[in-house]
C-alpha cells in the first residue's frame, strides 16, 4: 500500500499547494503536509464533518464550507446515514446500490436530502486560497468530479497534478465515468500516470493520478505505472 508521499515522489510531483475537495474531516491533511505541500485548501460541504475539519485550520491549512460544482448557489446534497464518505451532490443510483448491498441494506441507508452552498473551484481558490500557488488538486467528491473540473478553467491552468476518485459504474445519478473524466483531462493537457480499481468495490470505482504533459521530464514516454494499472 502506497503513501501519498511516495506516490507523489514516484510521479515527480513538486509539492507547492494542494486543493483538497471533499476533505471530509481532514484525514489526508497530515499526509499532504508530510509530502511537502506548503498550503492545503480544504473544501467540505457536510456541516458535521466541517466542524471536525476546522480543527486542522492553521496558517498552512485553510477550510471552506461548501461543495464544489460547475455553478454557484445552493444545491441538493444527499447524506447517507452512517456512511458520510458516500455523501454527494448527486443522488445515489438506487438500482446500483440495491444490486451491491441488497434492498434491506440500501433502504436502511436511504439518503437524506439537504441544501448546501456550491462554489466553482475557481471561486473557492480566488476567495479563500490566500493568494498562494496551488499546483495540485485532490478530488474525492463521489461522482461530481467532472462538474468540479468544468468549474475550474483558471485553476486548471496553474495545476500540474490532478489526483481524483473515478467511477467505472454509475453509482450516482448523472455521475461521470472514468472515460469522461479521462477525456476531459487529456484535452486539458494532462496524462494518466496511475490508475487503480479498488478491489473492495468490485472494481466499480478507484483513483487516478494525472500529470501535465508539459511538466514531465520525458513527455513522449508512456509511464510504466499507467500500463501496469490499466
Amino acid at each position: 500500500m502506497y503513501t501519498l508521499r511516495t506516490l507523489f515522489q514516484t510521479h515527480l510531483v513538486k509539492p507547492q499547494g494542494i486543493i483538497y475537495a471533499g476533505a471530509h474531516v481532514g484525514e489526508n491533511v497530515g499526509a499532504f503536509l508530510d509530502a511537502g505541500f506548503e498550503s492545503v485548501l480544504c473544501i467540505e460541504p457536510n456541516p458535521e464533518d466541517f466542524s471536525q475539519l476546522e480543527r486542522h485550520a492553521s496558517a498552512r491549512v485553510r477550510c471552506v464550507h461548501a461543495a464544489v460544482s460547475d455553478r454557484e448557489g445552493m444545491s441538493a446534497y444527499y447524506m447517507v446515514p452512517g456512511v458520510p464518505t458516500l455523501n454527494s451532490l448527486l443522488k445515489p443510483d438506487d438500482e446500483y446500490w440495491v444490486k451491491l448491498v441488497g434492498k434491506e441494506m440500501a433502504d436502511a441507508h436511504a439518503p437524506a436530502r439537504v441544501e448546501v452552498r456550491t462554489l466553482r473551484l475557481d471561486t473557492a481558490v480566488e476567495r479563500h486560497g490566500g493568494g498562494v500557488p496551488y499546483n495540485a488538486l485532490y478530488l474525492n467528491i463521489q461522482g461530481g468530479e467532472l462538474l468540479a473540473l468544468k468549474g475550474a478553467p483558471r485553476t486548471l491552468e496553474g495545476l500540474d497534478t490532478v489526483f481524483t476518485e473515478v467511477n467505472f459504474d454509475r453509482r450516482y445519478e448523472g455521475c461521470a465515468l472514468f472515460e469522461e473524466v479521462d477525456a476531459f483531462l487529456r484535452d486539458q493537457g494532462f496524462r494518466l500516470m496511475y490508475l487503480e480499481k479498488f478491489p473492495h468495490s468490485g472494481g466499480q470505482h478507484g483513483e487516478a493520478l494525472y500529470r501535465r504533459v508539459s511538466d514531465l521530464p520525458t513527455p513522449g514516454l508512456v509511464p510504466l505505472s499507467e500500463l501496469e494499472n490499466r
